[in-house]
């Protein structure tokens, strides 16, 4: 909840303070006035007698009333305002209090009787209370004032009230981390016991049944024959105990001894044997875990609540994974004669395919234990070799130190982490570990020069433009001056590109770029604002050359282009406005811009239109969109309805499922359904984007959540994130929000991403998805191969899957050019170990042709079309 919406909760719900204020402040002043909320209307009530209320009531219009609450707007310095009535002697004002970003949170209304103005024979009520203007004016004064105080008191407290909760979490954080701790090195310290693996099992459960405070946890075993399952160990907190009723139960019985994990709180939609399951044994939660043995669920790890409901938390479920992993390894340390051997062969293979330099050394004995072979490549010239021994041996340096470590001799730089652990022969040892980051800093600096400038052509790009219009927009309202701005883009360009190839493409827009900036009067202020769309500012000095511009930028395409002795012919159409002329503000200039271009394209090629007033009807349904669009988001976004489309995965040449594409549809209640080309760039433009994507983010994790926790753990789910929704600075953080409400696996959560960033986006969009990939989710580059895709994208974005766009598919049988991209982005994709799926399967030839190329995920309507929610449970689940 943000600073504004606890202001408001605290006003609306604890009011007694408000009106504590009020019925003082009107017995001082001899007036009357009443508390308007921003949401829940009146919250204070009359402070006087009935028949004064009713004399206020009488004299005092709804109307009026009405008229003055809604005089008030967000971010205006105004916090008074006044108004006349029906007799000169009735004083009605209105005071404002505001929140930290002067947004209106209340409203009082004042009512006053000026003495001195009431006609001589005129009968008011004994009781009345009457003033002057002069004393009520300063009393309005000093409102203001009290109310300012008031609402910066509140505010403060409700500071002090965040920063006590937040040091008292991060206290519980700290105590439970240290329980944690101290209890994973009790359990830790089981796994060399030479006891039997019972009696550490038994040891182990009860360690864990109360860190986790479940009423039961359990190991059930499988008989022989497959037939019946035991509960062979139980730790239980109550009376309830399970294992003396749970003998010999058929598996039949068990809809869980299949080898899948199962996560079940108790809120979860049960299948029909789960509920008979739970309902035998008064489970109400559970999270039930397969130990393996040579591939085969030899027992299950039980964690249950009986006859208590339960929300199982992330850590919760990540904590049991890890108790099932330590019985795990100890059964089979149990069984392995030669443990120590076999520990230090799976860490040899685990560190050795590791993608960063790692070496362990005893400080003690001065001696390097293991390194590998990345390491050894990372410091292979002398002058570092010798820098990073002195490191590696030295205690002294801190972890703070040693980020962003600068290895001389090579020029790279690591950022390090360093850990004391138990080497597998028991002795206490340091496990350094280097990350190459030279790459990621030289991208930093080149994307930070490039913030103002398209990397293409070197002009300035959209944000460049957009701050120009605005600072000519505030320079020529104050001199009353006059400017216009020129938009255009090259027609038909995709197909050019296409034809011609993206190398001509991109030299044939470099081209035109510096013709038309070496123009006179537009030097510096042009720029490409898209793909292929430029746009040319004419400042207030030079708006009496705006028909020589105009026509000297049409000119140029008169004639060929000439490009390494070969003519190019193409045409453009271009949209013009003046401003400020009824504009209200810079921010509608490039909307209208982009009408007026509609507007030319329908002409002719070679057209050019101003913005006109017949253009409107087009901003007023523009309007009436992004009214409904608002009213939906305003709604919860309950309007917005998401399909799931099957991925489908080849398992030894046959196509399984292995998870869905989360597809948005708007089932609004006045234009019905509506596609994502309806409403999305829409939604994008008024910045609505982020609450229907965190939405759709939200219900899609939910539903993989359940397909996971229902035998598909390995279901994972594509969602469709926005470039806008993906460098809003509340991305990650909201992100991070559903991972921890759903609990659901990161690596299963997908977000693909189109690589179309606005200019200077590039950089956050990179940070933005290096922190969901830290927070273990997957990235796919969507699209690939559509409108401006580059392959340098693939290197710069963190990804781990390539989905190329269905145009590809769908030209394969007859396109050497599309057969030949699909072929090659996949060997490319394989070589960087990066996923590959192709879009829009809908023959079986195509199946036949992507079988001969590396690739391992496919999507389409061969398959299956987007599928509602209770569709693709039914069929896939």
């Amino acid at each position: 909840m943000d600073s504004t919406s606890r202001l408001i909760n605290e006003l609306e719900v604890n009011n007694d303070d408000l009106q504590s204020l009020q019925d003082s402040f009107c017995k001082a002043n001899d007036m009357y006035m009443i508390c308007i909320g921003r949401k829940r209307g009146q919250l204070t009530s009359f402070s006087g007698s009935k028949p004064e209320e009713d004399f206020v009531d009488a004299n005092f219009p709804e109307s009026l009333r009405k008229e003055l609450i809604e005089s008030f707007v967000d971010g205006a310095p105004e916090n008074i305002v006044e108004r006349a009535g029906t007799e000169d002697y009735f004083l009605y004002r209105s005071v404002a209090f505001r929140g930290e970003k002067d947004e209106v949170v209340g409203k009082w209304l004042c009512f006053a009787v000026d003495k001195d103005k009431v006609p001589a024979g005129k009968e008011l009520p004994v009781s009345l209370r009457k003033t002057t203007l002069i004393q009520f004016d300063k009393a309005i004064a000093l409102l203001e004032t009290f109310s300012k105080h008031f609402v910066t008191e509140i505010l403060r407290n409700e500071q002090l009230k965040k920063k006590l909760s937040q040091t008292q979490s991060e206290e519980k954080e700290v105590e439970n981390k240290l329980i944690k701790n101290e209890l994973m090195t009790e359990i830790l310290r089981l796994m060399e016991s030479d006891d039997s693996f019972t009696n550490v099992a038994n040891e182990i459960l009860a360690y864990a049944g109360k860190y986790i405070e479940c009423t039961n946890t359990a190991l059930v075993q499988m008989s022989v024959d497959g037939q019946t399952a035991d509960m062979i160990l139980e730790w239980n907190m109550g009376d309830d105990k399970l294992s003396p009723i749970f003998q010999g139960v058929p598996v039949k019985e068990l809809p869980f001894m299949n080898g899948k994990p199962y996560t079940i709180s108790s809120d979860a939609a049960l299948p029909d044997a789960f509920m008979d399951f739970f309902g035998k044994y008064a489970i109400k939660s559970a999270i039930l875990l397969p130990i393996n043995v040579d591939d085969e669920a030899a027992m299950y790890l039980c964690f249950l609540s009986v006859k208590q409901d339960r929300q199982w938390t992330v850590d919760e479920i990540r904590f049991s994974n890890d108790i099932k992993n330590i019985l795990h390894s100890i059964l089979i340390k149990k069984i392995t004669a030669n443990s120590l051997a076999g520990s230090y062969s799976a860490l040899e293979s685990i560190l050795q395919n590791a993608g960063y330099g790692v070496v362990v050394v005893d400080s003690e004995q001065k001696q390097v234990l293991y390194k590998n072979d990345t390491f050894g490549d990372m410091f292979d010239n002398s002058i570092d070799s010798v820098a990073v021994e002195e490191l590696i041996f030295n205690k002294n340096y801190s972890l703070s130190e040693l980020n962003g470590y600068s290895a001389n001799g090579s020029g790279k730089w690591f950022d390090i982490s360093v850990a004391d652990i138990r080497w597998v022969d028991s002795r206490e040892v340091r496990l350094i570990t280097f990350y190459d980051t030279t790459d990621i800093r030289n991208y930093q600096k080149k994307a930070e020069k490039q913030a103002q400038t398209d990397t293409l052509t070197g002009l300035f790009n959209r944000q460049a433009c957009e701050k120009d219009i605005a600072m000519e927009y505030h320079i020529a309202t104050k001199l009353g001056k006059e400017f216009a701005v020129l938009m255009f883009d090259i027609d038909n360009f995709t197909t050019m590109n296409q034809g011609l190839g993206y190398r001509i493409g991109d030299d044939l827009l470099e081209f035109i770029a510096h013709s038309i900036d070496e123009i006179s009067y537009v030097k510096g202020k042009c720029y490409r604002i898209g793909g292929d769309e430029f746009a040319v500012l004419v400042d207030h000095e030079n708006i009496k050359n705006l028909d020589i511009i105009i026509k000297r930028i049409m000119n140029l395409f008169d004639n060929p282009w000439v490009l390494d002795d070969k003519e190019y012919f193409c045409t453009i159409s271009m949209g013009g406005l003046k401003a400020p002329e009824n504009i209200s503000d810079a921010s509608a200039i490039l909307t209208r811009l982009t009408i007026a271009l509609h507007g030319s394209k329908e002409k002719s090629h070679n057209s050019f239109q101003f913005y006109n007033e017949e253009a409107e009807v087009i901003v007023a349904e523009k309007q009436e969109l992004e009214d409904d669009l608002k009213k939906a988001v305003k709604h919860g976004c309950r309007e917005f309805v998401v399909y799931y489309q099957p991925i489908m995965e080849f398992v030894g040449g046959v196509p399984s499922c292995c998870g869905a594409e989360a597809l948005v549809r708007w089932n609004s209640e006045d234009r019905g359904l509506v596609m994502p080309s309806g409403f999305i760039t829409e939604a994008e433009e008024q910045n609505l984007i982020g609450d229907i994507g965190h939405y759709v983010l939200l219900e899609a994790a939910k539903s993989c959540k359940h397909w996971n926790d229902f035998g598909h753990p390995e279901y994972k789910i594509n969602v469709n994130i926005s470039p806008v929704q993906l460098v809003q600075k509340d991305f990650v953080d909201r992100l991070d929000a559903v991972l921890k409400q759903t609990a659901i696996n990161p690596k299963n959560l997908t977000l693909e991403v189109a690589d179309d960033f606005g200019p200077g986006a590039l950089p956050k969009a990179v940070k933005a998805l290096d922190a969901a990939r830290a927070l273990g989710c997957r990235v796919a580059l969507d699209n690939f191969g559509a409108s401006n895709s580059a392959l340098n994208n693939i290197k710069n974005l963190p990804i781990d899957t390539i989905k190329i766009d269905r145009t590809y598919a769908k030209d394969m049988q007859g396109d050497t050019f599309a057969q030949s991209f699909v072929k090659t982005v996949a060997e490319l994709a394989n070589s960087v170990d990066v996923d590959v799926c192709v879009e829009g399967v809908e023959e079986d030839k195509q199946i036949t042709m992507i079988g001969d190329y590396p690739i391992n995920l496919v999507q389409g309507f061969f398959f299956d079309k987007p599928l509602s929610k209770e569709e693709f449970g039914k069929k896939y689940i």
